[in-house]
């Protein structure tokens, strides 16, 4: 018996020397493991938004930035002072919720210290403060763009899931200078989860800010130039009997030709880019976004056929590849016959011999027939070869998305079709019809070539990036004829089909109107073109600038595409629009 006890007695002093042991090996050898890992428990990590780097126009002016913003929270159950809560946010109940709700995103300042009150105490009410994207001045959206929070795929790729991230446009475009780096901060809490207090581990890192080529008030004139044309689009559709249009849709690029800068790029319809950037998302977004005229798309970079705007392209390729000289004549005859089809004018009257200035200045497409009837199968290449070279078929350099459109050859028919290349396809091609496709882009990069005499510029819309300067980029293009190329736009202006809006301009300038036909439609929905550039005589003491205006199922380039211009380039030059006219 007593031999049990010993032992008993020797296995509790052993279990209470082991425990000991364990007690002195914890708080004493391995404390500051132990403390740190404790510590975890009521200290935790999050991240600190980063603001995105501001957007602003040449001078300065800001275009889009980030704005702090207060929503209140709600996670459900019992409020106290419910009668003086509900009247503040238009409610007659709470919602039944399971989960932190938004009861009201962006409360307006004159609210906050009443919510603040009534909030303080309560755990399921409270105002939480985030970064909203805010457009001060905004510009056309298509060409702005807009963000949206960061979704599944962004998250992913190492977004937070409340980051805004750019979907289209600028913003988008921009997206690794305008992003700024996320901060670190530890929070302490309590055992019921309270938040004690904050302690910032790593700062914030703001995106960079962007300085644009874009000139605010030249903008916003292209802009009204684009809404106000709706009347000359309606005037032409009342005379061709078509029922009127409700909406303007085209664009309008004008730029610098020296420097290749976008002063301004409006595109329509348009739509506020701060609608994306509200919490949560409004309606109007599915409105938008199902909209059957496509107010997202900025029409500035999209292709379409370009009508006679395209004969420059081929009275360059016919002079280099000395197809004609510059005094070569053929007769601008009502219609000529080709392959048993005829071909017309868009004059009904003879209107004589013409070189290929006056096939310029009066866009004689019996001219041109009858220049490229010389060697059709032979001239397609060449012209899609030398058209690119001025610009078109190409990207323009644009930070933006665009496309890059279509210049048609024997072997892309080949290839797309399994048929060959026909004759008469190249008459259609010379006058900018057919399966031929340029943006306004483009084609305000081809004019201004040509008036550099030969120095294509590479576009751009941003001036700067953070500190860095974005230079200026020309590249030679060979030719011997970009004087008589710009003879004959400058008769346009002076004797020709822009004389009637342009001809007592106070700026000399010159020009080309362009209509092209839509497959398909009728008589009065063609696309409406205008590009024109200025001083276009030397010793002028005006800044250059070339602006094309489209305008998508407008009609007469010259009846709506053209008012267009002129209003830009008075705003631009600083003439007075009644001069103007």
């Amino acid at each position: 018996m007593t031999s049990r006890l010993y032992a008993l007695m020797f296995f509790f002093l052993l279990a209470f020397g082991l425990l000991a042991l364990r007690a002195w090996q914890l708080q004493v050898l391995e404390h500051e493991k132990y403390a740190l890992r404790s510590q975890g428990n009521y200290l935790k990590t999050e991240g600190i938004p980063a603001p995105r780097g501001r957007i602003l126009d040449r001078k300065g002016r800001v275009i889009a930035q980030d704005r702090l913003v207060v929503d209140l929270v709600y996670e459900g159950g019992e409020v106290a002072f419910k009668e003086r809560l509900l009247p503040l946010l238009g409610l007659k109940e709470l919602p039944k919720v399971q989960g932190p709700t938004v009861l009201k995103a962006g409360v307006p300042e004159h609210l906050l210290p009443t919510l603040a009150e009534i909030a303080a105490g309560q755990k399921n009410l409270k105002l939480v403060e985030r970064i909203e994207r805010s457009y001060p001045n905004p510009i056309s959206g298509p060409v702005l763009g807009y963000v949206l929070q960061a979704n599944a795929e962004q998250v992913k790729r190492g977004y937070s899931p409340d980051e805004q991230v750019g979907q289209a446009g600028l913003e988008a475009a921009l997206e690794a200078y305008l992003r700024g780096k996320r901060g670190v901060k530890a929070v302490e809490v309590n055992v019921r989860g309270e938040r004690l207090r904050e302690t910032i581990l790593e700062e914030p890192t703001p995106g960079q800010d962007v300085v644009l080529t874009l000139d605010l008030d030249l903008q916003r004139v292209a802009e009204k130039a684009l809404e106000e044309a709706l009347a000359d689009i309606n005037a032409g559709r009342r005379s061709k009997g078509l029922p009127p249009a409700t909406r303007v849709k085209g664009a309008i690029v004008a730029l610098n030709p020296k420097t290749g800068e976008v002063l301004a790029m409006a595109s329509a319809p348009s739509f506020d880019p701060s609608l994306f950037a509200k919490r949560p998302v409004p309606q109007e977004v599915q409105t938008l976004l199902k909209d059957k005229d496509l107010p997202l798309l900025n029409r500035a970079v999209q292709p379409y056929t370009p009508g006679s705007t395209f004969k420059l392209a081929t009275s360059y390729t016919l002079l280099e590849e000395g197809y004609v000289s510059p005094f070569t004549a053929f007769r601008c005859s009502p219609y000529i016959v080709f392959g048993g089809q005829v071909r017309r004018n868009w004059a009904t009257r003879d209107m004589g011999p013409m070189t290929v200035k006056e096939a310029i200045a009066w866009s004689c497409n019996t001219w041109y027939y009858q220049a490229v009837a010389q060697d059709p199968l032979g001239v397609v290449d060449r012209l899609a070869a030398r058209a690119r070279l001025l610009g078109l078929g190409e990207a323009t350099g644009l930070e933006i998305a665009e496309r890059t459109g279509l210049l048609p050859t024997r072997v892309w028919k080949r290839e797309a079709f399994k048929e060959p290349w026909y004759p008469g396809e190249t008459l259609s091609l010379a006058i900018g019809q057919g399966p031929v496709l340029t943006t306004p882009a483009q084609v305000a990069r081809m004019l201004s070539t040509i008036v550099n005499s030969g120095e294509k510029p590479t576009l751009h819309l941003v001036k700067r990036l953070g500190p860095r300067e974005v230079k200026p980029r020309l590249e030679p293009i060979p030719g011997r004829f970009w004087t008589i190329l710009q003879e004959g736009l400058r008769k346009t202006v002076k004797e020709g089909t822009a004389r009637h809006i342009l001809g007592s301009f106070p700026v000399p300038t010159g020009g080309k109107t362009g209509t092209a036909e839509t497959p398909g439609k009728r008589a009065g929905l063609e696309h409406a073109w205008y590009m024109g550039y200025g001083p276009a005589e030397p010793g002028s003491p005006y800044p250059p600038l070339v602006v094309v205006a489209f305008f998508e199922n407008g009609g007469e380039g010259s009846r709506v595409a053209l008012p267009a211009v002129r209003k830009v380039m008075a705003a631009y030059w600083q003439v007075e629009e009644a001069q103007a006219r």
